[in-house]
C-alpha cells in the first residue's frame, strides 16, 4: 500500500494519514464512510492515478475520494466480488464491487476527471487492524488455488455482444472448489491481450489464467501468439490433451492452436471462445490443475507417480 486516507466528510478528497484502523462490519475509524454496508472501505490504483495524470489530471493520495491507494503493480478493478484481501498484518476485506453509478456527477465534484466510478473497489471489513503505508497487500487464498478468466473477442469488448463464455467458466471454477478471482474483456488485439497477462500474472494473485477465444484460424486469432510473447515455460501437454479429448466427439478440435506457459508463478491455458466448448475444455484440464499448480507453488515436488 503506498497511502492511507481518511476525511470525516462525504464527497470531498481525503486526507493522507500515518496509519488507519479498519473496525470488522463498519470501515475506517473517523471516516465518513464508515458504518454498516457493502461501502466500508474504498481502494484505488496508483495504475489508475497515472492514467488521470496522462489524462491531464494532477492527482494526489485520496484525490478521488479513495481510501487505500495500491501499488500500480496491482490491477484493482478486475478482482471480482467475494475476493477477500489481506491489508498488513491482521486487516481482511473483502471485495464488493467495483466503482459506482456517476450519472449525477458526484464524483467529479470530488475531482474533475474521477477515475474511481470506473476502476475503484469498494470492500467490507470482515477482519480489523491498523494499515499503514508501506504494508502489504495480498490476496487471502485460505486452501484455495485462485483463477482468473480472460474473454478475448471484439464483438464483446465492444459491448456488441454478451460474454457468455467468461462468466460461464467463472461458475465452473466456484463449483470445483477454486477461487474465482478475476475477469476481464479485451479485443482481438495482439498487445492488449499480452499486457492483461503480464499485468495477471506478475502481481501474485493468480495461480491460474484461463482465456477463453481467439484460438482458431481467423486473421484475428491471435491469442496464441500473444500468450506465447508473455511465459517463460510452455506447457505443451495440457493443449495436446484437451485437442486429444475434444477430438474424440468435435473433429475440428484438432485445429485448435492454443497453447499453455507458465508465467512466473502463474500457469496460463488457452481455451475456445464458444460458451460450450469453453466449459468442457476446462473441465477435461481442472482434475490435473490442483496437482500442478500443487508443484508450481512448490507444495508438492514431483509431476509423475
Amino acid at each position: 500500500m503506498t497511502a492511507v486516507c481518511s476525511s470525516p466528510s462525504r464527497r470531498t478528497a481525503k486526507k493522507r494519514q500515518a496509519e488507519v484502523t479498519l473496525i470488522a462490519g463498519l470501515g475506517i475509524e473517523g471516516d465518513a464512510h464508515g458504518g454498516p454496508g457493502l461501502r466500508q472501505v474504498s481502494l484505488l490504483s496508483e495504475m489508475s492515478l497515472a492514467r488521470m495524470e496522462q489524462a491531464g489530471v494532477g492527482t494526489r493520495h485520496g484525490c478521488c475520494g479513495e481510501n487505500i491507494d495500491i501499488s500500480a503493480d496491482m490491477e484493482l478493478h478486475t478482482l471480482l466480488p467475494g475476493v477477500r484481501l489481506l491489508l498488513g498484518n491482521d486487516a481482511v476485506v473483502a471485495v464488493t464491487g467495483v466503482g459506482k453509478d456517476n450519472a449525477d456527477g458526484h464524483a467529479d465534484l470530488v475531482i474533475e476527471g474521477n477515475i474511481f466510478p470506473r476502476e475503484g473497489l469498494f470492500a467490507e471489513v470482515m477482519t480489523g487492524g491498523r494499515v499503514a503505508p508501506g504494508d502489504i497487500m495480498e490476496l487471502v487464498r485460505a486452501g484455495a488455488y485462485s483463477v482468473g478468466v480472460l474473454t478475448v473477442s471484439d464483438s464483446s469488448s465492444r459491448g456488441e455482444r454478451e460474454d457468455q463464455s467468461g462468466p460461464a467458466l467463472l461458475d465452473l471454477l466456484r463449483s470445483s472448489g477454486f477461487i474465482a478471482a478475476r475477469y476481464s474483456v479485451v479485443p482481438d488485439e495482439l498487445a492488449a491481450i499480452s499486457e492483461k497477462l503480464r499485468l495477471w500474472c506478475e502481481d501474485g494473485a493468480l495461480d491460474l489464467l484461463l482465456t477463453t477465444g481467439g484460438t482458431g484460424f481467423s486473421p484475428r486469432d491471435v491469442t496464441p501468439e500473444a500468450t506465447a510473447a508473455v511465459f517463460d515455460r510452455a506447457v505443451p501437454g495440457i493443449p495436446e490433451m484437451i485437442r486429444s479429448m475434444s477430438a474424440r466427439t468435435v473433429p475440428t478440435a484438432w485445429l485448435s492452436r492454443a497453447v499453455a506457459g507458465i508465467r512466473m508463478g502463474t500457469l496460463i491455458v488457452n481455451l475456445p471462445g464458444s460458451r460450450k466448448a469453453a466449459v468442457e475444455c476446462a473441465g477435461f484440464m481442472l482434475g490435473l490443475a490442483g496437482h500442478a499448480l500443487e508443484v508450481l507453488r512448490g507444495e508438492a515436488f514431483r509431476c509423475g507417480g
